[in-house]
């Protein structure tokens, strides 16, 4: 297996993968302009025959931040570690550019995602009512760049 920057060429994988595992509906456009906004922050996973088994897509936001706007591991590869491992090399990025703090967002309901980003140095900060599309809450996490593990 192999974490590494994502290239041109992993789209189309990325894609397929972040559709079949997100319950939020993403044109297939969405991969191309986070790689183009910020090429570094765009971390996969691939198995042994190159095939995406984790994305995660990052944006540089003000104020030295940064966020996880979507990451998704195929569920056939989770509680393997890939998910820490993908989160640290992430972080590793943003602190090469100076970024001292990494957001998210998920589901209220999303216990699993919640403790998964708890473990890997995350801590809810805020509520958001009505985040998502279907009225469901959501709540941000942060952590600062420093404190995000890797396993």
């Amino acid at each position: 297996m192999e974490i590494r920057i994502m290239r041109e060429n992993d789209a189309n994988g990325a894609y397929s993968l972040m559709a079949a595992s997100l319950d939020e509906y993403y044109a297939p456009e969405v991969v191309q302009y986070f790689l183009m906004q910020w090429p570094a922050g765009q971390i996969v996973a691939c198995d042994f025959n190159g095939r995406i088994i984790g994305y995660l897509a990052g944006a540089r936001l003000s104020n030295r931040r940064a966020s996880v706007s979507l990451f998704c591991v195929d569920p056939a590869y989770r509680s393997r570690g890939i998910g820490s491992m993908m989160l640290a090399r992430f972080r590793q990025s943003a602190m090469m550019e100076g970024i001292g703090m990494i957001q998210l967002e998920v589901k209220e309901n999303n216990t699993s995602a919640i403790r998964f980003y708890t473990r890997n140095g995350f801590t809810v900060f805020e509520r958001l009512e009505h985040f998502y599309n279907d009225g469901s809450a959501g709540v941000r996490m942060i952590s600062s760049g420093s404190s995000v593990r890797s396993n």
